[in-house]
């Protein structure tokens, strides 16, 4: 062995992309194997549907973790990429008789444009003002949905009859709880797999964490701040379209509900309860809230508000989120 690969240096790379990466891949897919099994050994159709959710909320909050967490950027327009996903993949399929797998590989372009839409003002804004912005567009998308009626969009009522998934001449319809568990854990896994193991961490991800944690050093080093924020919103755009196509031919139907607060500050609770920019932080935070907020169908009324403990307590006691207690244990 060379006195070159004994530096510090040379050991964090390997833990970061060489051999340790392969470990935790080898980790994660292995995770992602159990879950596959354990979907064929529940018998209960609401577990599955539960679950299900769970795996397409996983891509959403993952997206916004790469931007939020890891780039360091105030972005509160996250599901008006999942909106746009979401609509775009259902108009295709409705209008223009896309297949459902072609429409939600479509979203994902629609989210790439979108996120270059919204991207090309923010860059222009610095800090709060960037989460000020973004927000307003989150604001203002559900009236225009509303109007859009005349272009399709359902108005108020949403889409509906949104064509299922077709897998090799199969139609995997709403009901078939089992086949979507696996459809939506393949979806997942992969998307989640992409943004933590590929994207994050590669050049773009190293980027993303230099201008986060010290901008002007990143600069100075030759870190085009521009570029890399136009690519951090860009590849979470993506990745939450795709999230939104698929929602959208689960359900069957799509309304502008989607963009309604209480979708938003569970978003909000799922980052701050897992971690931001502290992987696999964001992923079970997914876990614990849609599944906390189904054991807590029973108090309607109060589940906000324990969502709301929920958080308060988290931030006092684990201020990194479950994900510290990770870091922790390292």
């Amino acid at each position: 062995m060379s006195a070159t690969e004994n530096t510090p240096l040379a050991k964090i790379n390997s833990v970061f992309t060489g051999f340790g990466l392969m470990h935790d891949s080898m980790v994660y897919w292995a995770v992602v194997a159990g879950l596959a099994l354990l979907g064929g050994m529940i018998g209960d159709s609401y577990v599955h549907h539960i679950l299900i959710l769970v795996f397409i909320w996983c891509i959403v909050i993952a997206s916004w973790d790469l931007i939020l967490g890891y780039a360091g950027i105030f972005n509160y327009a996250q599901l008006v990429f999942f909106t746009f996903g979401a609509y775009g993949s259902a108009m295709l399929s409705i209008y223009a008789g896309l297949s459902p797998l072609l429409a939600i590989a479509a979203a994902a372009g629609i989210g790439a444009v979108i996120g270059l839409i919204v991207a090309m003002p923010s860059l222009r804004l610095k800090g709060e003002y960037v989460a000020l912005f973004t927000f307003a567009v989150h604001l203002a998308l559900p009236p225009l949905i509303q109007q859009g009626k005349a272009i399709g969009m359902g108005g108020n009522t949403g889409l509906l009859g949104i064509p299922w998934l077709n897998l090799f001449g199969y139609q995997v319809s709403s009901i078939d709880k089992l086949t979507w568990y696996w459809v939506a854990l393949a979806f997942g896994a992969v998307c989640v797999y992409l943004i933590y193991f590929i994207v994050l961490r590669g050049r773009m991800g190293l980027a993303f964490i230099a201008m986060r944690d010290a901008d002007t050093f990143a600069q100075a080093i030759g870190v085009n701040e521009y570029k890399y924020k136009m690519l951090a919103f860009v590849v979470s755009a993506v990745f939450t379209a795709v999230a939104g196509g698929l929602y959208a031919h689960y359900t069957s139907v799509v309304t502008p509900k989607v963009l309604g607060t209480e979708f938003f500050l569970m978003a909000m609770v799922m980052l701050a309860i897992g971690g931001m920019g502290r992987f696999p932080g964001a992923v079970l935070g997914v876990f614990i809230v849609v599944i906390g907020n189904e054991l807590l169908r029973s108090f309607d009324d109060f589940r906000l508000l324990l969502l709301g403990v929920a958080v308060v307590l988290t931030v006092i006691f684990l201020p990194n989120g479950v994900a510290g207690l990770f870091a922790k244990r390292k």
